[in-house]
């Protein structure tokens, strides 16, 4: 079984143990205020279960009052029929999975404690060691669940990256053969073409000279030339096409494309990554075109920013703007994902060397990535 099904599976499960824990609270009730409140609490747990599968993640205080909600329905649930107080258990892995570390174990002390309270008054010490363990075993299985996610979550990257890898390297192999059959014909025009065009043209030069000599008619003359200039201009078309295709195969003589061009092939890159990972995302482009070196440099920044929303924000949208601010460029990536919150990684600190060694400033604020470059691509005071 692959790790998505098995975490799909524990996932069912978990929502599953609530349902069936519900119903057998419900055996042999017909108190209408617990039908009530066993009613309030699916539909709540409902709408929140559903609108995180959905892939609408909560922040964690959204997941707080949510969560919050559901817990006060179970205490009054378990104050009603203590057959209740077994929900505690879907409940600590809940908490587990939707709050961070600290809070979670936190909120599963508060669940025990209160359980406990409920199971020790009648059961003793088995009302004691029943619950404690089976929070312990709810705990142990919410860590190996989040273990086995990141695993899936790491392999997957792996396999997007590999993706990319092969997509980039099939596109660098046909760069290159292009390259080299360009090469290819270049030659052969030279060799053979070229060659015979010029032949005519030396030949056409010297018939003329004969033809002086010896008082040809000018109709001759006149057919001699017309034969001579349209070998000739055969001739300078041919070497302007094996000068253009010869440049080109090692990159002189083409412009670069505009920034905005690459921009936007930078953008659907990304979107395209992420719908790899499951995941959906809109890259949002509002650019304009800058000189050399600025653009190159902008590239670089737009392709790290949109590396890093892909690798690490967990967004569903980015807006990449880029813009021009009197004698300066500015540079903006947006997300509305997570943020950057811990120290900076390899990538970002390569990049700030990137736009500082062309005179410019990158800044790293949550879920912003900006820079500033100038557009003559020198430091002040150079």
């Amino acid at each position: 079984m692959s790790s998505n099904r098995i975490l799909a599976t524990l996932r069912v499960s978990l929502h599953v143990l609530v349902a069936v824990l519900l119903v057998v609270g419900l055996i042999g009730t017909r108190s209408w205020l617990t039908m009530c409140v066993v009613t309030a609490f699916a539909a709540i747990y409902l709408f929140g279960t559903v609108h995180q599968n959905r892939g609408r993640a909560y922040t964690h205080g959204q997941a707080a009052v949510w969560l919050t909600a559901v817990i006060v329905l179970w205490i009054i649930l378990a104050a009603l029929s203590p057959t209740f107080v077994w929900l505690e258990f879907p409940l600590v892995m809940v908490a587990c999975f939707v709050l961070p570390t600290g809070w979670g174990l936190a909120v599963t002390a508060g669940l025990l404690a209160y359980t406990l309270t409920v199971t020790v008054p009648g059961s003793g010490i088995g009302g004691l060691i029943g619950p404690t363990i089976g929070t312990i075993l709810a705990v142990g299985i919410v860590h190996a669940y989040q273990v086995l996610r990141a695993d899936a979550e790491h392999y997957r990257q792996l396999a997007a990256d590999l993706q990319a890898a092969q997509l980039e390297l099939a596109a660098a192999e046909h760069a290159a053969g292009v390259a080299e059959e360009r090469s290819r014909l270049s030659r052969e025009v030279h060799d053979t073409m070229a060659q015979g065009l010029s032949s005519i043209v030396l030949l056409g030069r010297a018939l003329d000279k004969e033809l002086s000599l010896i008082d040809a008619p000018t109709s001759a003359h006149d057919t001699l030339t017309v034969i001579r200039e349209t070998a000739a201009d055969n001739l300078s078309e041919a070497r302007r096409f094996v000068s253009g295709n010869a440049a080109g195969a090692v990159g002189d003589a083409p412009a670069p494309e505009p920034l905005t061009a690459r921009i936007e092939r930078l953008a659907r890159g990304a979107e395209a990554r992420q719908r790899a990972l499951g995941t959906p995302l809109d890259v949002r482009v509002n650019a304009v075109d800058l000189p050399e070196p600025a653009a190159s440099v902008t590239e670089r920044i737009v392709r790290e920013g949109l590396s890093n929303v892909v690798r690490h924000a967990g967004a569903n949208v980015a807006v990449v703007t880029v813009d021009k601010l009197g004698a300066q460029a500015t540079v903006d990536i947006y997300d509305n994902g997570r943020g950057i919150t811990g120290p900076e990684g390899f990538g970002l600190k390569g990049l700030r060397a990137r736009v500082e060694e062309a005179g410019g400033e990158l800044t790293v604020e949550g879920n912003v990535l900006a820079a500033t470059l100038p557009l003559s691509g020198q430091k002040e005071g150079r």
